[in-house]
């Protein structure tokens, strides 16, 4: 599965890399346990640095998963984004509402909580 990691910076703009995962849930998970605070977030980022973009603001960042409102390709088959902001790691899978990931998928210790994703486990990935 095709996904973007990202941080949105103090230029406001939102800097990613793309990233492959098998498991949205694990992936939430191990970006909350690496890269909790904003700057191990952007060290991350800029660690893996696969396909880099800058994108204007948060909205730039979730065009590609909505283009039918903002014309823009979703080249990369992207299925989710990760976003570090306001303190912590947030999701969306449309690109326009964000949620954290404790909301998106239930918190720590047991992460109990799945929501459509169940698991972000997905057939013949």
């Amino acid at each position: 599965m095709n996904i973007r990691i990202g941080y949105y910076g103090k230029d406001e703009n939102v800097h990613s890399t793309f990233a492959k995962c098998m498991n949205v849930l694990e992936t939430a998970k191990y970006l909350e346990t690496v890269a909790e605070t904003w700057e191990d977030a952007k060290r991350y980022v800029h660690l893996i640095q696969d396909e880099m973009k800058e994108h204007w603001g948060v909205d730039g960042y979730g065009e590609p998963m909505h283009t039918h409102l903002s014309g823009v390709k979703n080249s990369e088959a992207l299925i989710g984004l990760f976003l570090h902001m306001k303190g912590k790691w947030h999701f969306s899978d449309n690109g326009i509402d964000w949620e954290t990931i404790e909301e998106a998928f239930g918190s720590h210790p047991d992460w109990q909580r799945v929501t459509g994703w169940q698991a972000g486990m997905v057939e013949n990935a």
